[in-house]
């Protein structure tokens, strides 16, 4: 009789909030390789902000570096997802999460993608005209790191 032994199956792990990924997927705009990379740690995403009063809409345009081994058929599986909180001022805040699968040791050949989407003003309870600045993330599903960065809103 053959023993068969069971596979660990990876724990997706997703952060709190609501999924706002865009219909659109991510746009694939270059690569980059790091020769003699020793780092396992995400690269943070590079984001603007930007506040429409006209249209009471908050746009973000992420900048976000990939692994090679992430990409499948030329296509880049993510989820964006939202999350309100409230900082030790009492004021609503905005967190975003761009979510998906990194492996767990980075190759040194990253696909760069750019990744546009909207907030939800409908489940901010804030008020997207008094944010002055959000926080966005780069969140590995099956997380050994996260990164992220703070992006001052622009309004006009």
């Amino acid at each position: 009789m053959e023993k068969i032994t069971p596979t660990e199956c990876p724990v997706i792990i997703y952060p709190p909030g609501t999924d706002i990924t865009p219909i659109e997927g991510a746009n694939s705009i270059g690569n980059v390789t790091f020769q003699e990379t020793k780092s396992v740690e995400i690269l943070a995403p590079y984001v603007e902000a930007y506040y429409s009063a006209k249209d009471n809409t908050l746009t973000m345009n992420a900048i976000i570096y990939v692994d090679a081994e992430a990409i499948k058929n030329e296509v880049l599986d993510y989820s964006v997802i939202q999350n309100t909180y409230i900082d030790i001022e009492g004021d609503a805040q905005l967190q975003f999460f761009i979510v998906y699968n990194q492996p767990e040791e980075l190759s040194g050949d990253l696909f760069i993608y750019e990744v546009i989407f909207q907030a939800d003003a409908d489940i901010f309870i804030g008020g997207l005209s008094n944010l002055t600045s959000i926080q966005t993330f780069l969140w590995d599903s099956d997380p050994v790191t996260s990164r992220g960065t703070v992006t001052t809103v622009q309004h006009n």
